[in-house]
């Protein structure tokens, strides 16, 4: 029986043994896409996270948890998303030579591979682009503006390598590809979009990635996946100021790493804008619309019933609050440069036939990126011009003129020529994502991102932006800024622009350009005694701009140190200006204690007879230094007694100004000292919130909710304030 034991014990250890030996014989699964990186373009008015593997946006439609926000966000911190799925495609026919293919093609089927995932785009694969590791910072994708996010030593070159299929550690290394350096701007060490590695663009981003059989292909154990064996260098350009602040530039370039050519290729923008998408809480199925000018080569679209959820809570909002978004054809890789397809379809109404959307590689190729067959195609030119389907183009006939994706799912795609990359080459897809305010509008900024490329990327720009300090007291906020933008030989003045609600508008009084551009009526103007003044003469469409009247502001002083020569800062303190520079002072009195104000100073010039007067725009980061600042002006702190002590509102009347959305409820307590703890009772006496502060302002903020995060009901409550320099009482009352 002993000896019986023994065997099974020991039979037990060898099949231990021998599976340990047979697992560690596995070849280790690598998954590349744990190099994805994630980052945010936010240098203007449009902020979109986007990815380092070509995803431009993630508005995650199948599993909204997943999604990202800002995706495609216009204006910047208004809510309002705009991109489910903005990626590229690249496609090409079987057969082509087995070197420049991965996976295995059972059925023959043609090639397509994209950058975007599966879950926001209509795409029935995973990513099949993946990150070179060298070029990947250890928590972020790489833009020009963070030094954080680059890789700790750049690469010098273009990988001359691609993976065998990306799970494994085994790679290609073809010896024979041209050494393409990387050139870096002497100024920032950044490997500027510039010939000569200079930085062209107030943003920039860069990634670079290689084609392989996506996440799919891995623990399948009978993988049918299939690629094409290329590399893809991704950059992002984006620009401040007023002619540029609508569009984010972004160029693909793609190279056939092998040694044989890849034939007759094509390349495509993959874009998919809702008005709004579903992954925004509180959205429903909306129907939107998606046109195409053929002239600009500009997809783009809209809402189609002039009313939408409002993103940010509190019932609908009408089109006028419904922004444009498009994707603006450049430049495409092969024959003449220009779109050679544009498809039209639906997320899900005709998937898997000609006038859906393909799903899968095979279908996506032939009746998405190729637009074969379409009944939306009047002529089989590839090109969908018939959107009520009886053969004769729309704009002949005077038809719809548009596309309507019902529940928010319409697909645009704009496809290029065919085109053969030999061993080493390269090609280049640019295109812009555009937005607007009305359609004259996102056309109007389709033609600024034409010409900006046409002109070499050189943008003309407005004097430099000031730098602003800002000072807040009781009532009153103080603003200085620097004197280096008059330093600009067509400097004309300063406009001083001021906001309630974030940046998303400048003023209460607005008007429309000739093109439908918004533009707000500044608090302040300081215009140049030059003779310039009225509006402006020279150009007939920009007649609406108005130079000042010739008067100047006499709130100028010296830097003393670190305040002022002749002006009191009080208890203030300049931190960016120094001894000696000029500064120019202005002085805002009509503000409320504890509402949150935004303002930002706009330097313009007087028009140069090719385009009209240019101002900066405001800076979407308020807290650093430039032209914008973020207050909020309050009582001093109580240093000697409570007397001061306000509950505002009161009685609080479902909002205060301070609120940002419709579900915020805030009261605030004033007249604080830096310490406090406020206990809040009911009329029953019980304790229902503790709120405690030591900071140094003045205002502690309240959400009306009790200790367990749920909002208090109507109805009077008391308030106890214990400080270090005293203690008071009082009541308030609160109606919802």
């Amino acid at each position: 029986m002993m000896i019986f034991k023994m065997k099974i014990q020991l039979t037990k250890s060898i099949l231990i043994i021998s599976l340990f030996l047979i697992s560690s014989l596995k070849p280790q699964v690598n998954n590349p896409m744990d190099f994805t990186r994630w980052n945010k373009l936010d240098i203007n008015k449009v902020a979109t996270v986007f990815n380092n593997a070509g995803m431009l946006c993630d508005g995650n439609n199948q599993n909204s948890n997943l999604a990202r926000s800002p995706s495609f966000q216009y204006p910047q911190g208004s809510g309002k998303d705009y991109g489910t799925c903005i990626a590229v495609v690249v496609g090409a026919p079987y057969p082509q030579d087995p070197d420049v293919v991965g996976g295995v093609n059972p059925n023959n089927y043609p090639y397509l591979d994209g950058t975007m995932d599966e879950g926001p785009a209509d795409f029935w694969n995973e990513e099949h682009f993946a990150p070179y590791q060298e070029f990947t910072n250890p928590t972020s994708a790489c833009i020009s503006t963070d030094p954080n996010s680059w890789p700790q030593t750049w690469p010098t070159s273009l990988p001359n390598y691609y993976p065998v299929n990306g799970i494994s550690a085994d790679v290609i290394t073809n010896n024979n590809l041209p050494t393409i350096p990387i050139l870096f701007d002497p100024e920032t060490g950044w490997p500027g979009a510039g010939s000569d590695g200079k930085t062209l663009a107030d943003q920039e981003s860069l990634s670079f990635m290689f084609g392989w059989g996506g996440t799919d292909q891995i623990g399948s154990g009978n993988s049918q996946t299939r690629w094409l064996r290329t590399q893809m260098m991704v950059r992002s350009m984006a620009w401040e100021g007023s002619l540029y602040e609508s569009f984010i530039v972004w160029m693909f370039i793609v190279r056939n790493p092998t040694d044989k050519p890849i034939v007759d290729m094509s390349l495509g923008v993959h874009a998919d804008f809702g008005f709004f998408p579903s992954f925004i809480p509180g959205i429903g199925q909306d129907d939107d619309r998606h046109y195409y000018d053929a002239n600009l080569q500009l997809a783009y679209g809209w809402d189609d019933n002039d009313y939408e959820e409002n993103p940010i809570g509190g019932g609908g909002i009408s089109g006028e609050e419904i922004a444009w978004a498009g994707v603006l054809a450049l430049k495409m890789p092969g024959g003449d440069g220009k779109v050679k397809t544009y498809d039209a379809a639906h997320f899900w109404e005709g998937q898997t036939s000609n006038s859906g959307s393909g799903g899968d590689p095979e279908m996506y190729y032939k009746w998405n990126l190729l637009n074969e067959d379409d009944p939306h195609d009047s002529n089989g030119d590839g090109v969908d011009d018939d959107f009520d389907k009886n053969g004769v183009p729309d704009a002949q006939e005077g038809g719809i003129g548009y596309f309507v994706g019902t529940g928010a799912d319409g697909l645009q795609v704009i496809g290029s020529d065919k085109f053969t990359l030999q061993p080493g080459e390269m090609d280049t897809l640019l295109f812009a994502t555009v937005f607007g305010a009305t359609e004259e509008e996102i056309k109007t900024n389709s033609q600024r991102a034409l010409t900006l490329f046409k002109n070499n990327w050189k943008p003309i720009k407005a004097p430099p932006a000031p730098i602003v300090e800002s000072f807040t007291n009781d009532k009153k906020v103080t603003l200085i800024w620097g004197t280096d933008s008059e330093n600009d030989p067509k400097f004309e003045g300063y406009k001083v622009y001021r906001s309630q609600d974030n940046g998303q508008s400048w003023g209460s009084e607005s008007f429309a350009d000739f093109q439908g551009g918004i533009h707000y009526i500044p608090l302040a103007q300081y215009d140049l005694e030059n003779g310039l003044k009225g509006y402006y003469q020279s150009l007939p469409e920009y007649a609406w701009y108005y130079l000042g009247d010739d008067k100047w502001n006499t709130l100028r002083f010296v830097v003393k140190g670190d305040s002022l020569e002749g002006f009191d800062l009080g208890n203030h303190k300049l931190t960016y200006f120094e001894d000696g520079d000029t500064v120019n002072v202005y002085v805002d009195r009509t503000v409320l204690n504890g509402v949150e104000y935004r303002y930002y100073i706009s330097a313009y010039d007087s028009g140069n007879g090719i385009i009209g007067p240019l101002e900066n725009s405001a800076s979407s980061k308020p807290n650093e230094f430039n032209n914008t600042v973020s207050v909020r002006p309050e009582l001093p702190l109580a240093e000697d007694k409570l007397g001061n002590v306000r509950v505002i509102p009161n009685p609080y009347i479902i909002s205060a100004l301070w609120e940002t959305s419709w579900n915020e409820h805030l009261l605030q307590f004033t007249g604080l000292s830096n310490q406090a703890t406020i206990k809040i009772f009911n009329s029953s006496g019980e304790l229902i919130k503790t709120l405690n502060k030591e900071n140094d302002s003045s205002i502690l903020e309240w959400n009306l909710k009790n200790e367990y995060e749920q909002q208090v009901a109507p109805g009077v409550y008391f308030y106890h304030i214990n400080t270090p320099i005293g203690t008071t009482t009082g009541k308030f009352f609160v109606i919802l």
